[in-house]
């Protein structure tokens, strides 16, 4: 790669100006295909951003452009960025919020400005093997599979390694149909299809899906395939600045408040009826996609119902014969079988609701988690 000496020029596409503090640097180097953006979010990253994006500039597939977000940095974050551009091998767009966005919606500004047909989310301090992008790209070929999303490693800044967060034991491809669309993963390990940010306004997402992790997962769960890599292809920093760190196992007591505040289940079945109306109206937009969406509509309304049957068993604080009533209705409709899509409730609901709900324990639950 040949060393670049101009400084970065600001460009006249309207689509990279900001209203406050437009900062853009842009360089003409050439498109590599397959077409991939990466999508940074940055805030007070100068610790560590460094180390990211000279292994963005080590891929074996470079990106076709590197857009960062930055939400208000007060520190040399983007001076940093800036001495970068001057000799990346692609290039480089820089916004600056002209107000704080938080990091799920910065994230997802990042991705609106992309140009490529797929996206790579990116942390600002984590760091990338080498054919991430390779890799990735390779699964995203299938027209079907819409997001693919590989193993990532713990580290520290002493650089001791950790467990692995996502972990996934083997490569393949999870068809439509066959995740859970509320299942928690991490976008800094995803690589998405542009396609899938055009079938719901971002802006419309739930609460409970306002995490751009969890909003892309459901939307790739119900229109289309995911695929997973076994192979690690990203160290995942931890530090005391993480937004969210690697999960870490729950104690005893920690389960057991965690189950006595999940008996109420009204405001899950609200969630779900406004993301079974979100990917109906999805499926009136895009053609191509329409059955799946419609399908998984379906399911998500199904799903609804049972949990505003389940919250029933829990209100029915004296009356033994209407619990069990509702747990057999439940149980009668499919409601407690195993599925891995998300559609039904799964044997570990049915387990809690008959000797947490049925049997009233959940009072004496409640009880010991307030105490």
């Amino acid at each position: 790669m040949e060393a670049q000496s101009e400084r970065p020029r600001r460009s006249s596409d309207p689509r990279w100006q900001d209203s406050s503090s437009s900062r853009c640097v842009m360089r003409t180097t050439p498109r590599h295909d397959p077409h991939i953006s990466v999508a940074m979010a940055t805030y007070n990253g100068e610790k560590h951003i460094r180390e990211q994006l000279d292994s963005i500039a080590r891929q074996t597939l470079l990106p076709c452009e590197l857009v960062i977000t930055d939400d208000g940095s007060a520190d040399a974050t983007l001076q940093i960025v800036e001495e970068f551009a001057r000799h990346a091998p692609f290039p480089i767009a820089v916004i600056r919020n002209e107000s704080r966005l938080g990091y799920a919606d910065n994230f997802m500004k990042a991705a609106s400005l992309c140009t490529g047909d797929l996206i790579a989310f990116c942390d600002q301090d984590d760091i990338w093997m080498e054919q991430k992008l390779q890799v990735c790209s390779g699964y995203l070929a299938d027209p079907q599979v819409l997001l693919v999303i590989h193993t990532a490693q713990t580290f520290t800044h002493a650089g001791g390694l950790g467990h692995c967060y996502p972990k996934f034991s083997r490569s393949g491809i999870l068809r439509w149909g066959a995740c859970d669309p509320f299942s928690n993963h991490p976008a800094f390990a995803m690589v998405i299809k542009k396609t899938l940010l055009q079938f719901v306004d971002s802006s419309q997402r739930p609460a409970r899906l306002h995490s751009h992790d969890h909003w892309l997962w459901f939307l790739a769960a119900g229109s289309g395939g995911i695929a997973t890599i076994s192979e690690i292809l990203t160290l995942y920093r931890q530090h005391g600045s993480n937004v969210y760190g690697a999960p870490q196992r729950l104690t005893f007591a920690q389960r057991l408040r965690r189950t006595a505040r999940t008996i109420d289940y009204d405001e899950v079945a609200d969630s779900e009826l406004q993301c079974s109306n979100l990917l109906a109206h999805a499926a009136e937009e895009c053609p191509e996609f329409e059955a799946h969406l419609k399908d998984s509509a379906a399911k998500l309304e199904f799903r609804s119902k049972l949990h505003l049957l389940r919250t029933r068993i829990y209100r029915q604080s004296n009356q033994f014969l209407l619990r069990a009533g509702i747990f057999s209705q439940i149980l009668l409709s499919g409601g407690y079988f195993p599925d891995s899509s998300g559609t039904r409730l799964g044997p570990y609901s049915g387990m809690k609701d008959l000797f947490l709900g049925v049997t009233g324990i959940y009072r004496l639950v409640r009880f010991i988690a307030r105490s």
